[in-house]
């Protein structure tokens, strides 16, 4: 239990983010739960990745349990997907495995009507016919739509490959990722200890590129994609510059190391990343216009690092970076507070900002709203502007440990479907039947209620500059013979802040808003036909 001087402590660190947590207790009343299942059995049961389809969601996870939900376990770990409709009624469930353990599975689409399947796979029999290098292998399963196995092949070496991760390229081949311990098999190289493997299949299974990265030392890639012109950028770890790492490196007990590779996965160029502390390169991972944007773990406050919540070099922030396209800091923010925060999944909003799926066991910092009990996680909703600046966060969750990895689906910007765990017992937001200790599947929509956006043909109205600083421009054209209409602001908690009346069909309306605290506003355009409403962020 923290003391009453560790609590005012957390209260001066948290002092400057005022307006941000002010915000963010009002952020979870406007991002309200529509539906929530939990699904699994008697022992442990989490989901760690999601895809979309027609008639709602396949949820992909690993399960213990052999009973409740869950039905012929092949033993120890298995892959466990269910298909849910748009509301969460499970529709089908199947385990995919052997006797021994299956661990981190993903998911995708690929637009077609099916599925890949993707996970450390510890078996050699069950499922698993391809015949496993040794250890763990990259085990990558095709399947219908119906959830039947069109071909499934393991890759690897006699050593260890993990964490695997999958993505669909523009052309339908598949771009994988992960560790490797070794250099036979598949795996064409190895420098020492676990290295990054970064390889490219054919919708039938067939390795077409194939290269390792890596030093004597750590080198564990967690994602990876491929890029416009047809290349690939991932990030992983180093703590040395020996081998192929080259670069400052910041002497802490790793650096970020971020590598562009061109489309036959040659070095284009690498950079190291962090402080004198730790720093790891996480999932997530997003192409801009104008660069790129990587999520990394730091508990470093110096070198590139600038902003990280104490205790210094103890629990880890959430490092957000945006580079140019030759590896130059565009700018970072550390997102966390006094306790461990680690990313999830990265997503582009409409707006250019970003939304990041996380878990927190914070309660200071940026973190306001968390409902565990102390050193358990709830997930972490955080929006950034285009620019890197904290919008609003709000936590989920309940007194037990809820955790999201990969299972977060955007519907708008507004409405999002997340999948993760809950664990311990119903408690604040976690309302569905859990199947017991110690955690099952959490699945729920959320839709932010305060935005009602018309969907009219044609703009009607355009805000900029959006964040705004002293001035905000309100550039409307109302529908067919609208002369008359009014643009009303209102701060998060309702009350109105300003009110104009406009005139003409159409035209521009300048407004004063030095008086305005920084935070988040709606601002809303209405006639006698048409109501447009919106978020203004105030700088």
């Amino acid at each position: 239990m923290k003391s009453i001087i560790y609590n005012h402590l957390l209260i001066l660190i948290s002092f400057s983010f005022l307006f941000i947590v002010i915000h963010a207790s009002n952020a979870q009343s406007n991002m309200p739960i529509q539906w929530q299942g939990c699904y699994g059995g008697s022992d442990w049961d989490y989901a760690s990745d999601m895809v979309e389809h027609e008639n709602g969601y396949l949820v992909i996870g690993e399960v213990r349990s052999t009973d409740g939900d869950v039905t012929n376990n092949h033993g120890s770990r298995d892959i466990w997907l269910i298909n849910i409709d748009s509301i969460g009624n499970i529709v089908w469930e199947r385990c995919y495995g052997g006797s021994g353990p299956e661990l981190s599975p993903r998911i995708i689409s690929d637009n077609n009507g099916y599925y890949y399947l993707i996970a450390a796979v510890g078996s050699n029999d069950g499922d698993v016919q391809s015949g496993n290098h040794g250890g763990y292998d990259a085990w990558v399963v095709k399947i219908d739509g119906t959830g039947e196995i069109i071909w499934e092949k393991c890759y690897g070496s006699s050593g260890t490959e993990e964490a695997p991760n999958i993505k669909l390229q523009d052309d339908g081949n598949l771009l994988i990722s992960c560790k490797t311990t070794y250099a036979d098999g598949d795996v064409p190289a190895h420098y020492g200890a676990y290295d990054s493997w970064i390889f490219v299949i054919t919708p039938d299974g067939e390795i077409i590129k194939n290269a390792v990265f890596g030093n004597d030392l750590h080198n564990s890639v967690m994602d990876a994609i491929q890029t416009s012109d047809g290349g690939y950028f991932f990030t992983c770890s180093a703590s040395s510059t020996q081998g192929m790492v080259e670069g400052t490196y910041h002497g802490g007990l790793v650096d970020v190391w971020a590598l562009m590779l061109d489309s036959n996965l040659n070095i284009q160029w690498q950079k190291l990343y962090g402080g004198s502390e730790t720093d790891v390169g996480h999932y997530g991972i997003c192409e801009l216009e104008d660069g790129i944007i990587f999520l990394a773990q730091t508990n470093s406050n110096d070198g590139d690092v600038s902003g990280c919540h104490p205790p210094i070099g103890q629990h880890t922030d959430i490092w957000a970076v945006k580079i140019d396209f030759t590896g130059n800091i565009i700018w970072q923010r550390c997102l966390g507070g006094e306790g461990w925060d680690f990313a999830g999944s990265l997503h582009q909003t409409d707006d250019g900002g970003f939304m990041i799926f996380a878990e927190t066991t914070s309660y200071g910092g940026d973190v306001s709203g968390n409902n565990s009990w102390s050193l358990l996680n709830d997930i972490w909703m955080v929006k950034l502007s285009a620019n890197g600046d904290l919008m609003w966060q709000v936590c989920f969750g309940g007194y037990g440990n809820e955790r999201v990895y990969s299972g977060t689906i955007k519907k708008s910007d507004h409405n999002w479907v997340i999948a993760g765990r809950a664990s311990d017992e119903v408690s604040f937001d976690v309302a569905c039947d859990l199947h017991g200790y110690p955690e099952d599947f959490w699945v729920f929509e959320i839709k932010d209620t305060t935005v009602n956006i018309d969907e009219a043909d044609g703009p009607a109205i355009k805000v900029y500059p959006n964040p705004a600083g002293n001035w905000v421009v309100f550039d409307y054209e109302l529908p067919g013979a609208e002369k008359k209409g009014g643009i009303s602001i209102m701060d998060v908690t309702g009350n109105l802040i300003e009110k104009v009346i406009i005139f003409g069909n159409r035209g521009q309306r300048a407004l004063d808003i030095r008086n305005c605290p920084a935070g988040v506003y709606f601002y809303t355009l209405s006639t006698g036909s048409l109501r447009r409403t919106g978020k203004l962020i105030v700088k």
